[in-house]
């Protein structure tokens, strides 16, 4: 056995002795969230997947698809039905609940591998989670969790945040955009310069990553599907303020096109879970979320002209996301997924503890992995801190957000993307979206409080560049001094793109644009876009990404970078060599980047699109 077997061995005994630690079921029911009993809710049964640390389990397959290059398995993927036929508990079990949910009234919307979701009152769910709660072992031993999911009651139950930030566009912006007042690069109308603001165009995103080469032959996504889930979808904000919902993601992806000289989207639309309803209870929020659906559709389509999106929206901000994600997996719907939200580590760390949530999700991204869907999720907007915690008198902390911080999910960080004309050429520099302690935002990194590094990581020698972190929030809630010891753990982000809002994009929204718009939910779907146009050139299945890269830095070292940063702009039309651009400094306020290295700010650095092409041809 070679040092990067033992290397790549040892990770995945870590990771199984991580995840067999075994639990109670944790319950929460709709009376913990003060519902009427009259309310309908949706309800969720975790399951636990069987032969998953067994030898030649669920673990094993993952580590030789994607970690072992001699393995006869190496990017061979399996289907859903032999992923459930391998992995889902016993037919006794699914039976079983299924018979409780449906005597207590309640109606069965779906059955995946790990879960089981029904809809009906708060009472009928209480009442089979109380049922369960006293199941036989032979039962209880396969559930992880059962919990209330409110519809239409957003401030009720787990919340999952839009990771972009608004910048308002004033009239000099908007003024500049009207008279097409664009800064080319390389002949191609890349920007809006005015004062501070760099608002970058889509052709001038294609461009600027090294996208150019592949579009002129006609490699531009075709034949690949990007699936984005998003809560409320992109509601009409005239109806919803009425409570009548109408999903306008169709319209507005279209009025984008036009005015951006993109070509039509390919969009579906699908509600896995029931169709959103608006209440003044989550108006608000789901006027946020239609922003968020634009951004997502807008920028993936950008970098993906010729790509299929599927956009699965979930009727709640909470655990039905997890569910519409498992649906475009269980289902074989796409070959990457996008997901700009998230909820900070420290929250389900905090009294009392949730970690069996955690545990059940992570369960949805291993079957994505091993069926070769690649997902993708942003990293977050605080920095290397919770700040929700300052709206309840307490101090930020340090924390990562969730799913970023899953170990079967690629983590997508924050730059801040510069170019300019000069002497001919073009100067490009990416650097980090630095942490700004008056905006409070930054680009999200840090170290998982649950998961551990993934072997990718542990071959590619992550930083870990504090390993001893102070959390003031959980040491006031636990009544001690609460340190966290990150040295081990799963690190966030793997790559980044453009987040920062003052390098950021218009998007188009309810019939008229709308910015200055940025975040890890732009540099999420950028991503996920670069990497579809990537595999549309591709015979192998990609999958899961942040394998390849790590693969590739552990070989290559700072080979794997494009590190000229004054360039022809001829160039960017015949393609640049290296798998990625490195981020040439920054800090997220408790991490700073290292140039040509991991880092819990940016990660490896960003894609080249032509050179990740080139390299993985």
């Amino acid at each position: 056995m070679c040092h990067m077997d033992k290397l790549i061995a040892i990770s995945i005994l870590i990771l199984i002795s991580a995840v067999a630690v075994s639990a109670q079921p944790l319950y929460i029911t709709c009376a913990a969230y003060g519902l009427y009993p009259s309310s309908f809710t949706h309800v969720i049964i975790w399951l636990q997947l069987n032969n998953v640390t067994t030898p030649n389990g669920l673990y094993y397959l993952l580590q030789q698809q994607y970690y072992n290059p001699q393995s006869p398995y190496f990017h061979k993927f399996i289907t859903p039905q032999q992923f459930s036929e391998w992995y889902s508990p016993p037919q006794y079990v699914f039976t079983y609940i299924e018979n409780v949910l449906q005597s207590n009234g309640l109606s069965i919307l779906g059955t995946y591998p790990m879960a089981i979701v029904a809809s009906g009152n708060a009472s009928a769910v209480d009442g089979a989670l109380s049922a369960l709660s006293s199941a036989p072992q032979q039962i209880s031993q396969w559930i992880i969790a059962g919990e209330c999911v409110p519809i239409g009651y957003f401030s009720k139950g787990l919340r999952y945040k839009p990771e972009y930030i608004y910048v308002p566009m004033d009239s000099a912006v908007r003024a500049a955009l009207n008279a097409k007042n664009f800064t080319y690069l390389g002949g191609v109308p890349a920007q809006l310069k005015i004062r501070n603001f760099e608002v970058w165009l889509p052709r001038g995103l294609q461009y600027i990553y090294d996208e150019m080469p592949l579009l002129s032959q006609g490699i531009n996504g075709g034949g690949v599907k990007i699936g984005i889930v998003d809560a409320f979808g992109d509601v009409n904000f005239t109806l919803a303020e009425q409570g009548v919902y109408q999903n306008t993601a169709s319209n507005d992806l279209d009025l984008f096109d036009k005015v951006f000289g993109l070509p039509p989207a390919n969009l579906t639309v699908i509600y896995p879970v029931g169709v959103p309803t608006v209440t003044p209870f989550n108006y608000g929020d789901a006027l946020g979320w239609s922003y968020e659906t634009a951004l997502d559709l807008e920028y993936a389509h950008t970098m993906a002209p010729g790509a299929s999106l599927v956009l699965a929206v979930s009727p709640d901000a909470g655990d039905d996301l997890f569910i519409a994600v498992e649906y475009l997996i269980n289902n074989s719907m796409v070959d990457f997924i996008s997901l700009s939200w998230g909820l900070p580590e420290d929250v389900v760390l905090a009294p009392p503890p949730t970690p069996q949530l955690l545990r059940a999700y992570d369960e949805v991204f291993m079957q994505a992995a091993a069926e070769g869907i690649g997902v993708f999720a942003a990293s977050g907007d605080w920095g290397a801190f919770d700040i929700f915690w300052q709206y309840f008198g307490l101090p930020i902390e340090p924390s990562v957000i969730y799913p970023a911080s899953d170990p079967w999910v690629t983590a997508v960080g924050g730059t801040s993307l510069q170019a300019y004309m000069a002497n001919g050429n073009i100067v490009r520099v990416e650097s980090a979206w630095n942490w700004n302690a008056y905006y409070m935002w930054g680009s999200g990194g840090g170290y998982s409080f649950f998961f551990n590094e993934t072997p990718g990581q542990l071959i590619a020698r992550i930083a870990y560049e504090r390993p001893v972190i102070y959390e003031p929030t959980l040491s006031e809630l636990y009544g001690y001094k609460y340190f966290f010891y990150t040295v081990g753990h799963r690190g966030v982000p793997d790559v980044a793109a453009d987040a920062d809002p003052f390098t950021g994009v218009l998007i188009a929204i309810n019939g008229s644009l709308s910015g200055l718009w940025g975040g890890t939910s732009l540099a999420t779907p950028l991503t996920a876009g670069m990497t579809a146009t990537v595999q549309s050139g591709l015979s192998t299945r990609i999958g899961y990404l942040a394998p390849t890269l790590y693969l590739m830095y552990s070989k290559y070292g700072k080979g794997v970078y494009q590190w000229n940063t004054s360039i022809s702009a001829w160039s960017l039309f015949q393609g640049l060599g290296g798998a990625l651009f490195p981020t040439f400094g920054g800090e997220n306020g408790l991490y700073n980047v290292i140039v040509g290295s991991w880092n819990p700010v940016d990660g490896l650095g960003q894609l080249n699109v032509y050179g990740l092409y080139s390299a993985l041809r």
